[in-house]
């Protein structure tokens, strides 16, 4: 049955078009040896070209091409059998049988008649033994894991292939240039096999697939969050002693697919399942009193999105599959999709948001702690002593960064907040209280008649109506902020205010600050101990002196005692 003839380019090859609908196509490939045909969705991504020089050229058949026509007709003349590869291998059973060949070879010859016309193989001349010594090389040494540059595999060739057995170079060998134009002239250096050889199949689909559309494009409606996490490049003080460096912040950031929109975002020190917690949380709160926290004035319109997604985009962290997420995913029906390892490019958009947070934020903090290129070189400052910013100055920084991104860059004329506006996102409502208490940290600790003791605090219950004193509880407790904590009873919550501190404090600070006390601690003991020697000393230099100058003692008799103390007392004064 006669088909109409397209033929699309698809990455560097030329493969006719035999089936199409609205799903996609059937393609088979022109170029190859005899291959059978696939489908490809998405057809319209790939440019049209001209049709191969074997379907242009007319040749008579010759009464051997005619017989091996006739023995592939039938499978010719039925189009399921381009789609359905049982039926078309049936069908190549029973020509085989009955032209007493093979199915083998059946196939074989429909398929170079669906991809190039013709029914016998076109003869080709063969290349120059100093062409297959360049293309086997090139294949062999430069094609490989070692990575070996152009230039050593053309002398791994010579070494290999024109050396003689007396060390002497052949007067036949290629010249490099010959290897190089070689190279360049076959296009080998196009070949997506280089880069799959070379660095590897993951580097390939990360830096190198054809990548056609949007990220956007992969979900049309608002509610599918992009997942992800970085340590921020900046040293920060404690909130409870600015003189304490506490270290670097992480940042995870929850961005919207279909608008790139920043749905929800955490800056803290966990880089566990509490972080991921917090995101999900912050992604569900109302922005307007979340962003009053820190003292900041926004509307709805700036940061639109209230409530919690469906769906989870991530890769294989382990904080995105603890127990606690587990839970969390089974009282809301909350969805993680897991992508591939090693392919940040499936998750662009939280990918790409992080890269522009840091840099809208990184210019105006240099000097104040902002870690640069050279931090790994010689001589080069050491960023922590210029830390200046606490974390709550951090978060500030961050969410109004994250404002920016949201209702202030323009992308295709719209920011990402109008353009979730305009959509029908797909969110939960949840009861944030509820949720709050949900994505906390989880420990156990025991009541005493002080309190309950949690990371070196200790705490006393607001209420301790159906406490024990004695018994262990299971405790909630945000690590970012230790003024209060939570027991969790079988009918109840009972919140635990701290008796220790008045103000925010994260768990690595207190470990900070007490780590810092201790060092404190031991050189005020050094000194104590350095002051009571030198008392002791002193103490032992007068009771000598005094044992050198003693003379014997006359009499005791009360009466003469008192009266050389009142003689005494009045020498003194």
């Amino acid at each position: 049955m006669d088909r109409p003839l397209r033929f699309v380019c698809r990455l560097g090859g030329v493969f006719r078009v035999l089936m199409e609908n609205s799903a996609g196509g059937w393609l088979i490939e022109c170029n190859g040896g005899p291959s059978p045909p696939f489908f490809e969705a998405d057809l319209h991504k790939y440019e049209r070209v001209p049709a191969p020089e074997s379907w242009m050229s007319e040749q008579a058949m010759t009464p051997a091409q005619e017989a091996r026509l006739q023995m592939i007709q039938p499978l010719l003349d039925c189009d399921d059998c381009i789609p359905d590869k049982s039926l078309r291998y049936k069908m190549a059973a029973d020509a085989a049988q009955q032209y007493q060949t093979t199915t083998r070879r059946i196939l074989r010859l429909y398929y170079r008649y669906l991809a190039t016309g013709q029914l016998a193989q076109k003869r080709t001349q063969q290349t120059s033994k100093s062409n297959q010594m360049i293309e086997r090389a090139i294949r062999r040494y430069y094609f490989g894991a070692k990575r070996l540059s152009l230039r050593s595999a053309y002398e791994m060739m010579l070494l290999e292939d024109y050396v003689g057995p007396d060390g002497q170079l052949d007067s036949d060998a290629p010249t490099w240039p010959q290897f190089r134009h070689y190279y360049y002239d076959h296009d080998i250096h196009k070949d997506p096999q280089k880069v799959i050889a070379r660095e590897g199949l993951a580097k390939y689909q990360r830096d190198h697939r054809p990548a056609w559309g949007t990220s956007a494009g992969w979900r049309t409606q608002p509610g599918s969050y992009q997942m992800d996490a970085t340590q921020a490049d900046i040293y920060l003080v404690s909130r409870a002693d600015r003189s304490v460096v506490v270290g670097r912040p992480y940042i995870y950031l929850a961005v919207d697919t279909a608008t790139h929109l920043i749905a929800g975002v955490y800056v803290g020190y966990s880089c566990d399942e509490t972080a991921v917690m917090a995101c999900i949380e912050q992604a569900a709160m109302d922005k307007v009193g979340y962003c009053a926290r820190y003292g900041i004035e926004i509307t709805p319109e700036q940061w639109p999105s209230v409530g919690m997604p469906l769906e989870i985009i991530t890769d294989q962290g382990r904080e995105f599959f603890g127990p606690r997420m587990s839970e969390l995913c089974r009282r809301y029906g909350l969805e993680v999709l897991t992508l591939p390892p090693f392919r940040p490019d499936c998750k662009g958009s939280v990918e790409k948001s992080i890269d522009l947070l840091q840099q809208r934020y990184k210019p105006m903090l240099r000097g104040r702690g902002v870690i640069e290129d050279d931090a790994q070189e010689r001589w080069a400052t050491d960023y922590r002593t210029q830390a200046t910013l606490d974390l709550d100055d951090f978060a500030r920084v961050v969410i109004h960064s994250v404002l920016y991104l949201n209702s202030g860059r323009l992308t295709d004329g719209k920011t990402p907040a109008e353009r979730w506006l305009e959509m029908s996102p797909r969110l939960m409502t949840v009861d944030m209280e509820e949720l709050h208490i949900q994505t906390l940290s989880r420990d156990t600790a025991k009541l005493t008649r002080k309190g309950i003791r949690i990371n070196r605090i200790w705490y006393a219950p607001d209420d301790a109506e159906g406490l024990t004193i004695g018994d262990s509880y299971t405790i909630a407790y945000d690590p970012a902020d230790l003024r209060r904590i939570h027991i969790i009873l079988a009918d109840k919550i009972c919140p635990c205010h701290a008796v220790e501190i008045g103000q925010q404090v994260a768990a690595c600070e207190v470990d900070a600050v007490y780590e810092a006390t201790k060092r404190n601690r031991e050189a005020a003991r050094k000194k104590e101990m350095a002051s009571s020697i030198a008392a002791t000393q002193a103490i032992r230099s007068i009771v000598e002196h005094a044992v050198e100058h003693r003379e014997p003692i006359r009499r005791v008799d009360g009466e003469q005692i008192k009266q050389d103390k009142l003689t005494e007392r009045g020498q003194l004064t």
